[in-house]
């Protein structure tokens, strides 16, 4: 997918969402603050209601509130300070709305992963404030999403999502029988504990414990990846992002959900029928320009070990 420059003259506002859950990206987020505005003290910086009960007391008098989908819908730049899930929250806002075309997300990694986040918190705090001075210095990668259609008694409901979606069973592990399509084409029949379709900004998350391969975030394809299955055959594919495929289920098996972006999860019958394809939507990620042909591969090393030798061995 085509990476383009962010053309704007300046960024005189911005959304700034934090996993409020957790005290890293709270101490974080609050560093973060008292550079901005220390360093571009007219910039208007909004964050959710919720977030002014924890950040200290001197910061909440200089910031403004909004709820996540005024801001998606107001703003161009929104700074997530958190993890991969904390960014997928935002992602799923921008996709029930028309502004992830002018909105996108800058990742600020205070997470334990993190793979979705382009800087550092120390990064952020030397490199956001030239940001909103000259925009340019930011690339917009678009991510590709999934499009989940699920036919139940003819009425045909339609999702839209980044990390990836999730066939199981529900309360019990248990092995079940479901039949895979590429296309109309019959792929296989599955006996696994499930199955996971990821586009490449969901490779790192469950499929890359489920044994799956890691796919680079431009890379245009779709993976499948079974969890646990029966046959040793049964492998993970990769395929492009121009096929369709098809789920269905094989006869009395019961309790299975379909989990989206590990947020909405949708029970199965196997009656429903289960179409999935490259979406029309993408979300906006902003990623500093000097880093855009690196920064993947940096996460991977940094976040896996890999090549890295321990303090201790040195």
């Amino acid at each position: 997918m085509p990476v383009h420059l962010l053309e704007q003259k300046k960024i005189e506002s911005l959304g700034l969402i934090i996993k409020l859950q957790d005290e890293a990206a709270i101490s974080s987020a609050s560093r973060l603050i008292q550079s901005l505005l220390k360093k571009k003290p007219q910039t208007k910086i909004y964050v959710e209601e919720p977030a002014k009960l924890v950040l200290p007391k001197e910061l909440k008098k200089k910031l403004l509130s909004l709820s996540l989908n005024a801001m998606v819908k107001e703003l161009n730049l929104i700074v997530v300070v958190g993890g991969d899930g904390t960014l997928l929250r935002c992602a799923r806002y921008l996709l029930k709305s028309n502004a992830r075309k002018k909105c996108g997300l800058l990742g600020v990694n205070a997470g334990r992963v993190g793979f979705m986040a382009s800087l550092s918190t120390d990064e952020a705090q030397k490199k956001l404030p030239m940001i909103l001075e000259k925009p340019k210095l930011l690339a917009i990668e678009n991510r590709m999403c999934l499009q989940v259609e699920i036919t139940k008694n003819k009425k045909m409901e339609s999702h839209h999502v980044l990390n990836d979606v999730v066939l199981s069973k529900g309360s019990l592990s248990r092995i079940f029988e479901f039949q895979v399509n590429i296309n109309e084409e019959p792929l296989s029949l599955y006996r696994a504990d499930g199955l996971i379709i990821s586009p490449p900004s969901g490779s790192t998350a469950y499929n890359l414990a489920a044994g799956g391969s890691i796919v680079e975030p431009q890379i245009p394809a779709i993976q499948l990846t079974p969890i646990a299955p029966q046959s040793f055959s049964n492998k993970p594919i990769l395929i492009s992002d121009q096929n369709r495929i098809q789920l269905s289920l094989r006869r009395h098996t019961t309790d299975i959900f379909l989990t989206l972006d590990g947020h909405t999860g949708i029970r199965i019958d196997d009656k429903d029928g289960i179409e999935i394809q490259r979406s029309p939507k993408s979300v906006q990620f902003y990623i500093p320009r000097d880093e855009l042909k690196t920064h993947f591969f940096h996460s991977l090393r940094q976040k896996l070990n890999w090549g890295i030798v321990p303090n201790s061995a040195t």
